[in-house]
């Protein structure tokens, strides 16, 4: 499947669902409102609304990947992507930096959602959304000694604070692309 954000529509996921036939539709991901005179912003606003689209139906990656796409999947899905992807050469990218951009975009706000947030939203049991440090519980002594002395050393920031950072990372790449 496309670095996108998933959808379902199409798909026929006969062994997952005991050969039950295709899923329902799924959710629709945001439309893009990009504005090349405002594009930091506009990529920044975008992925905010996509993390929180990935937050309100978490799972949406592996599911998808699971499912896979088929040859009678609807182009409808894909519509927010091919906005981004058509976003980036209106700001100098070359097709090839274009597909790397969307692909690096998709991958930073779904990735985040997926396994910071995640951890955050949806904590084990008996563990405090705050106290995610980068170590697992208990590890052996010894081990991880790097993520250990980081850990020691910073405070766990929340995930708005720790977004904005990477947001600030993607537009910096997208902004060297050009």
């Amino acid at each position: 499947m496309a670095a996108g954000a998933p959808q379902l529509r199409g798909r026929s996921p006969r062994s997952a669902r005991g050969g039950r036939g295709p899923l329902p539709e799924g959710p629709a991901t945001p439309p893009p409102r990009l504005d090349a005179d405002r594009r930091q912003e506009s990529l920044r606003t975008y992925c905010r609304e996509l993390r929180a689209w990935y937050r309100g139906h978490p799972g949406m990656p592996a599911l998808a990947r699971a499912e896979g796409p088929t040859p009678f999947a609807s182009a409808d899905p894909l519509r927010p992507d091919d906005i981004l992807v058509g976003f980036f050469p209106g700001l100098g990218l070359s097709r090839r930096n274009a597909s790397r951009a969307w692909s690096i975009t998709i991958l930073r706000v779904s990735g985040f959602a997926e396994i910071r947030e995640a951890w955050h939203d949806r904590p084990p049991p008996g563990s405090a959304p705050a106290g995610w440090t980068g170590v697992p519980p208990n590890p052996a002594p010894g081990e991880l000694p790097h993520l250990r002395r980081i850990a020691a050393e910073s405070e766990s920031e929340p995930p708005d604070v720790l977004f904005a950072s990477v947001l600030t990372m993607l537009v910096a790449g997208v902004e060297s692309m050009g």
